[in-house]
């Protein structure tokens, strides 16, 4: 794959669309980031019901499933890893204003892209001030309204960090912008409710089957500063990254839990 991603925009060959969709005029559509392997989408009917279900909250059109399959493989080279990204609009608005008129075609636009090719001998993490703003109508979808990780994004720039975690409104830690966070204490793994906000991942999902397959207890927990300062370990997740533990946070070295290597283990070699 070149610099460019290769893309289809409603299943044609093509990088422009009309300045008229709902998409660009309003973020008014979802997104999935989906991990390939030798060719193999992981964890597409996953993804796939994440959309179905921010379509079914939107009131949006659900997708072809099939379709949206076969397109994203079309895209797949010969390249042993890649990351393919599905956008679905409302479509090209048919009226203006940020009522939709309910007569739209929604667009579909898929595009691949390289495997990163990054690593990190030291994964760095903050505490950003920008705040996750508290809507239960929207948490746990991957919207296109994604300004607040924009912020936070520079922040962990300015920063030398990898990412960043992220508050709500009401001073909980829910993730980092672009990860779900996992909090290691004593007694087992922490984890946010994403009932108020925040993205519910695909990979955390997946670690909530698997890490009590191996005797980890889980809680789905609201998670305060002190949680996450007086850690022993934490660990970052999405499909890109994995199970991806913190080295350093906020100046302060963390030890790595190694049962988090385990957990990964399994996912990879057994959940879909």
């Amino acid at each position: 794959m070149s610099a460019v991603p290769a893309t289809l925009i409603n299943g044609q060959p093509q990088s422009f669309w009309s300045v008229h969709d709902r998409g660009l005029q309003y973020g008014d559509g979802l997104f999935e980031t989906l991990s390939c392997v030798g060719g193999r989408l992981r964890w597409f009917e996953r993804h796939m019901a994440r959309l179905s279900l921010g379509c079914e909250r939107l009131g949006m059109r659900a997708p072809d499933i099939a379709l949206m399959r076969s397109e994203a493989h079309s895209l797949l080279g010969a390249e042993p890893r890649a990351l393919i990204k599905i956008i679905l609009t409302r479509g090209v608005a048919t009226a203006r204003g940020y009522r939709p008129a309910g007569d739209e075609q929604p667009t579909r636009i898929v595009s691949a892209y390289d495997w990163p090719a990054q690593r990190y001998p030291e994964f760095r993490l903050g505490l950003t001030s920008v705040p996750l703003g508290l809507n239960p109508q929207l948490a746990g979808l991957k919207h296109l309204n994604r300004l607040e990780q924009v912020l936070a994004q520079r922040d962990a720039l300015a920063r030398g960090c990898q990412e960043v975690l992220m508050r709500s409104s009401a001073g909980e830690v829910v993730s980092g912008s672009m990860c779900n966070l996992f909090v290691c204490q004593d007694e087992g793994w922490l984890t946010a409710p994403l009932t108020q906000c925040g993205v519910a991942g695909v990979m955390r999902a997946l670690v909530l089957e698997a890490a009590p397959r191996l005797g980890i207890t889980v809680r789905i927990a609201a998670v305060s500063e002190h949680d996450v300062e007086s850690a022993g370990g934490l660990f970052v997740t999405n499909v890109r990254l994995g199970l991806q533990p913190v080295h350093w946070y906020q100046g302060r070295p963390l030890a790595v839990d190694e049962r988090g290597a385990r957990v990964q283990e399994l996912i990879d070699g057994t959940l879909e």
